[in-house]
């Protein structure tokens, strides 16, 4: 499973949202603002910007989670 964390009001995070919908990819998102322990999760694996995109809630590793819209790593799941 996807998981997406953001925040309301970040572009990045909405663009993300948005290229996993257009694709018919399945997520999960986060508000890290209404859920103030995914915001200390994401910090403590020191994760610094939004959104933060983890497969199968991997945050510790950096080849299943990136911070951003990145649109390489997006197209990688296709």
């Amino acid at each position: 499973m996807l998981t997406v964390y953001s925040k309301p009001n970040c572009i990045q995070c909405e663009m993300t949202k948005m290229w996993l919908t257009q694709n018919k990819i399945p997520f999960e998102t986060i508000d890290i603002v209404s859920n103030p322990g995914a915001l200390e999760l994401v910090r403590h694996y020191g994760w610094q910007t939004l959104p933060v995109v983890a497969i199968d809630d991997e945050l510790s590793d950096e080849s299943k989670a990136w911070a951003g819209f990145q649109i390489d790593k997006l197209e990688a799941l296709l």
